[in-house]
């Protein structure tokens, strides 16, 4: 005797398997199309603030006499200057509105003038995705909004939990980066000097 009651359940879980699977292949491709396209907004962004900014120079930061970095607005964005990572062969564009680290990498606080610019972003595509290969002795460079070019070394590296005051000025660093890996909810401290 068949059991029907057996027989529409074991349909239905399988519809409904196959539904949750179907699902989850659109969201992968929905989320690697987010991947792409942010990856050629950044390209863009780059590219247009090379277009409007001096070409960039090297510098001193003795030069500068006034503390407050010049911005840049592209795309209703306002931009403090470009990290450059040339391990990486990456070049991102630093917004001046922490509310912005979904998009791009962030000023968080300070200058690069007054050698204490702290500047956050995640572990996501187009932004500090290199997080696992950078090491001490690594070059950054940051160019400001006037084109002028400043040249930084990696000087230590730690991983916390909490990007906290205290661990954010734990070392003396003209530039500290603060990495949140999207995955381990761990954050990587990068100092430069």
């Amino acid at each position: 005797m068949i059991n029907f009651k057996s027989l529409n359940l074991k349909k239905a879980l399988i519809l409904a398997g196959s539904v949750l699977l179907a699902a989850a292949l659109l969201l992968l491709c929905l989320w690697q199309w987010g991947i792409n396209s942010s990856a050629k907004r950044l390209k863009e962004t780059v590219e247009e603030i090379y277009s409007i900014i001096p070409t960039p120079t090297g510098a001193v930061l003795e030069e500068k006499l006034e503390n407050t970095m010049p911005t840049l607005s592209v795309n209703k964005t306002d931009f403090i200057g470009l990290l450059e990572m040339p391990r990486f062969g990456l070049v991102l564009p630093v917004a001046n509105d922490f509310e912005n680290t979904t998009k791009h990498p962030c000023k968080f606080s300070g200058s690069a003038y007054t050698k204490n610019l702290i500047i956050g972003a995640t572990t996501q595509k187009g932004q500090f995705d290199f997080f696992r290969e950078i090491s001490v002795g690594d070059t950054l460079f940051f160019t400001d909004m006037q084109g002028s070019r400043y040249t930084y070394s990696v000087t230590d590296l730690r991983f916390v939990k909490h990007a906290d005051q205290a661990a954010l000025t734990y070392k003396d660093a003209a530039i500290t980066l603060f990495i949140k890996n999207i995955y381990s909810f761990e954050y990587l401290i990068v100092s430069l000097n």
